[in-house]
């Protein structure tokens, strides 16, 4: 957040805040307890923008991605009317619809946040046609600590913002094009015989089952056995 000294005062939810001038509406909202979705933010990070599932309705003739739209003198926001929570149930079921049947985080960690915001959002059947039968985007194990299952990548760079910015190793970054593009390591390596040191940061900020603990899953499988 760049601010500049001065204050702005607007309205969200019908609910008057004062912020420093700078601030986004989702750090306005979150002042007043008011919750607004996310899945490529992080407060850690510098926001992007890119899953458009904060969108909020500001009165223009398109919602705005609160994450990274700063507040205005003035301004009546909306979190949460029927147009907002429709778009975002619609965007929830279009990347559910190329989701892995089985999260690996969901079966370790149980803290996917896509499958998380569905509950919320009560969308619990996806009428689109299934993309992920056979994993087509593929898998990659060769990592002694963090399985990369690429079918469950939602695109939201997380972790390569998290690679970058927090641990300053510029590792990830993304290849191919349209329904192929994913994260990738160095000049698209596996991940086990890129640069990554391993250190966990992409697999701890990653909101789905796409980087996930494999210590963590192999303690699960020998629990159950």
């Amino acid at each position: 957040m760049s601010t500049d000294g001065k204050q702005v005062t607007l309205t969200i939810d019908d609910r008057s805040v004062t912020v420093p001038r700078g601030t986004t509406l989702w750090e306005a909202a979150r002042e007043l307890g008011i919750d607004i979705p996310v899945l490529c933010h992080n407060p850690r990070m510098s926001p992007v923008g890119v899953c458009r599932m904060c969108v909020v309705d500001v009165g223009e003739r398109v919602l705005a991605a609160s994450c990274v739209r700063p507040c205005e003198e003035g301004m009546k926001v909306q979190t949460a009317t029927p147009e907002v929570l429709g778009h975002r149930r619609t965007l929830t079921q279009l990347l559910l619809s190329d989701y892995p049947e089985q999260s690996r985080r969901e079966g370790t960690t149980g803290d996917d946040a896509l499958l998380a915001l569905a509950r919320d959002l009560g969308v619990d059947a996806v009428p689109f046609p299934d993309g992920a039968t056979g994993a087509p985007r593929g898998q990659d194990d060769s990592s002694p600590v963090i399985a990369v299952d690429h079918q469950a990548c939602i695109l939201c760079d997380r972790c390569i913002r998290a690679c970058d910015e927090l641990q300053h190793n510029d590792v990830i970054g993304r290849t191919g094009k349209g329904y192929f593009a994913r994260i990738a390591f160095d000049l698209n390596n596996p991940m086990g015989q890129s640069t990554c040191v391993a250190c966990g940061e992409c697999m701890a900020s990653c909101p789905t089952g796409a980087l996930t603990n494999k210590a963590v899953a192999g303690m699960r499988v020998l629990a159950e056995s």
